[in-house]
């Protein structure tokens, strides 16, 4: 196998530098079809790079389809095949790696990590009494129940969402809710049940990085709507509509992963009439709404959820670990999500479900809400005081929630800057994670409730640089 000269040319990162000089040695059949290539640790040791960025490069070598991958056999040049103008489904194993990835594959679960990056609360944050309370109050009353529940989920806590619901201005009755195992199954079920390999799909741009990778392999063809501080852009929204007459769109209107940022009332009633124009089908992921302040009226709420599909969960507030979310939904659609729920996984676990309507119930939940508000609030403004102190460009400061979007100062590169921080385990999550498609940014979610550590601020206070930043 013929050597790699790899020396990055101006305005080349070395990531760029490495897929450059693999893809040319395959193109010039220096690299052979079939030929397993060196793994990532044997790479970076010869080249003298980090693990890091070679796992960069080799998965935008798969994705472009100079590689393939064999689980537990390594990497091998893939047969070249003629470019088409249809997007293929995505193997999984060529999907962009997310930060899941990242804390498995690198981390290894590593305790002393801190996860500045990722997309969870704290465990310390939540209520643990009011978990273990309500888990003691259905073992004392009897209603473990271990067995199969309702296929729509449990009804008692349907109903309940349902007058939640009716409360916030959603028109939904218990029968209209589907309870899933979480927003991300929520999300996957919308696109299986009611769309089709192929068709084209709206997403936040950047957006939800789970979301992204699981439609990619479920061979739906991404286009992205590029985000403002007061939503989607209502031009570009438009163009896109226009050009591509997509089936749906995807989105994440309040505190919105990764940005932080939430529709203005002008862009929801904006997006609502383009919805109305071009018979979109709009799905709402919400998972962060109770976080906002004041009274926010829902894309549901606003349209009376005629072509909107409303998704929650109870992640952010109770427990990540209980996995209970929910769709609300057009009623024409729910039998469509039921029978892929039940085939794809059957009944959801009605015991979590039980457990949810206890903390409900028990009075705490407005309490524990407040809380973590209070919290985030607090976090989100010291967060944001201390990235601009460094020079850091903000995409928006949210007045809540757990996501802050910031861009380094042009001579550092972002990708290097999450290099340099798993070597002290700090875990960054670089802005091409949460692209349609992987596509290159500089900015970096951070996490506000992880962003108090003073090893983040230590390590960001002296930076690698680099000779010039990539633009978003």
């Amino acid at each position: 196998m013929t050597s790699l000269s790899i020396t990055p040319q101006a305005g080349q990162t070395l990531v760029d530098a490495i897929v450059s000089a693999i893809s040319q040695a395959i193109d010039a059949g220096h690299w052979r079809p079939g030929t397993r290539i060196p793994s990532i640790r044997r790479f970076a040791t010869e080249n003298g790079v980090s693990p890091f960025t070679v796992v960069e490069a080799y998965d935008r070598l798969l994705s472009q389809g100079y590689l393939r991958s064999r689980p537990g056999s390594g990497f091998y040049v893939e047969v070249r095949q003629r470019a088409s103008n249809l997007r293929q489904a995505a193997r999984l194993e060529d999907l962009p790696i997310d930060e899941h990835w990242l804390l498995r594959n690198v981390y290894e679960h590593s305790e002393q990590a801190l996860q500045a990056g990722c997309g969870w609360l704290p465990p310390a944050w939540y209520d643990i009494e009011a978990q273990q309370k309500a888990l003691r109050a259905l073992a004392r009353h009897g209603d473990m129940n271990l067995r199969y529940g309702d296929p729509k989920g449990y009804p008692v806590l349907r109903r309940q969402l349902a007058q939640q619901l009716a409360e916030k201005g959603v028109p939904v009755q218990g029968d209209d809710i589907l309870l899933t195992q979480g927003a991300s199954k929520a999300l996957d079920m919308v696109a299986c049940a009611l769309l089709r390999p192929g068709d084209t799909i709206l997403v936040d741009d950047p957006g939800y990085c789970n979301l992204l990778s699981c439609l990619a392999f479920r061979g739906f063809n991404l286009v992205g709507v590029p985000w403002t501080e007061q939503g989607p852009d209502i031009t570009a929204l438009q163009a896109l509509l226009e050009t591509h007459r997509p089936r749906a769109f995807f989105t994440n209107p309040w505190l919105q992963n990764p940005t932080g940022a939430s529709y203005s009332v002008q862009t929801a009633h904006q997006v609502l009439k383009l919805a109305e124009q071009y018979d979109l089908l709009l799905v709402e992921d919400n998972v962060s709404g109770d976080f906002t302040h004041g009274r926010q009226p829902t894309l549901a709420a606003l349209d009376g959820l005629r072509r909107v599909i409303y998704i929650d969960s109870f992640s952010k507030t109770l427990s990540p670990g209980l996995r209970v979310g929910f769709i609300a939904c057009p009623a024409d659609c729910v039998e469509k999500l039921l029978r892929y729920k039940m085939m794809s996984g059957l009944t959801t676990p009605e015991l979590n479900e039980r457990v949810v309507l206890e903390m409900l119930n028990e009075g705490r939940y407005r309490r524990q809400v407040e809380k973590l508000k209070s919290r985030l609030a607090e976090a989100q403004f010291l967060a944001a005081e201390r990235l601009q102190a460094l020079g850091w460009e903000l995409f928006t400061r949210p007045a809540n929630g757990l996501f802050l979007c910031a861009r380094p100062p042009q001579a550092i590169d972002s990708m290097q800057l999450a290099e340099q921080a798993l070597k002290q385990d700090i875990l960054l999550a670089p802005g091409h994670l949460f692209r349609p498609y992987g596509e290159a940014s500089n900015w970096l979610r951070f996490n506000v409730a992880y962003s108090q550590d003073e090893r983040l601020w230590h390590f960001l206070q002296d930076p690698p640089r680099a000779s010039t930043g990539r633009q978003c």
